[in-house]
């Protein structure tokens, strides 16, 4: 095996170790011990790849992220009609959700750490804004077709994140009992039916 694939490997068992660790005890009390030790390395080890825990945390929530996208098939960036293919993302995403809660835990987990830590906080905003620029794009795309409402393409962006981003933080902060990934399909499927034409 080349060095390079090893090291990859290596990574991803870090990635791994590191998202139980962090899922499970919270950014604060997960120490780098404790993720060495489950990544089944030396401490050593652990530094050689990163230099601190913020970096390992927000090099992991770009890895998920990656991981995430990796899923959705590039026929849906293909669809022409612009209600289709966001109906299509709700679709996948759905499947890729059911099986990545562990990274949604995460990204919560993430986003309640950028409160205090300014670098984190940037990475988060970063992700927010292409997120937004992604949604608003296609809304845009369906205004400028006529088969959309005409509405401010930005701010119904952004109600879509944040109700997104809102299913999200409810559910793990409460431990809420109703099922997540069917919440959010229903949720924002009906925001985007609303923006079709009668």
């Amino acid at each position: 095996m080349k060095k390079r694939e090893v090291k990859g490997n290596r990574k991803e068992t870090v990635f791994t170790a590191a998202l139980q660790c962090f899922n499970e005890n919270g950014y604060y009390k997960a120490s780098m011990d404790m993720i060495a030790e489950r990544a089944n390395m030396t401490k050593r080890g652990l530094y050689y790849h990163f230099k601190s825990k913020d970096e390992l945390f927000i090099e992991l929530f770009h890895y998920m992220n990656k991981k995430y996208y990796e899923q959705i098939p590039s026929y849906a960036m293909r669809i022409d009609d612009p209600k289709q293919r966001l109906l299509t993302f709700v679709k996948i995403g759905k499947q890729v959700l059911r099986k990545n809660t562990d990274f949604l835990k995460f990204s919560h987990e993430f986003m309640s750490i950028g409160i205090r830590k300014p670098e984190i906080r940037k990475v988060f905003a970063s992700y927010y804004t292409n997120q937004v620029g992604r949604v608003k794009k296609i809304i845009k795309e369906g205004i400028d077709s006529g088969k959309f409402i005409n509405i401010d393409p930005d701010k119904m962006a952004r109600a879509i994140v944040l109700i997104t981003i809102g299913s999200y933080n409810i559910y793990f902060t409460l431990n809420a009992h109703y099922n997540l990934v069917e919440q959010h399909s229903f949720n924002i499927n009906y925001m985007i039916r609303g923006l079709g034409k009668l």
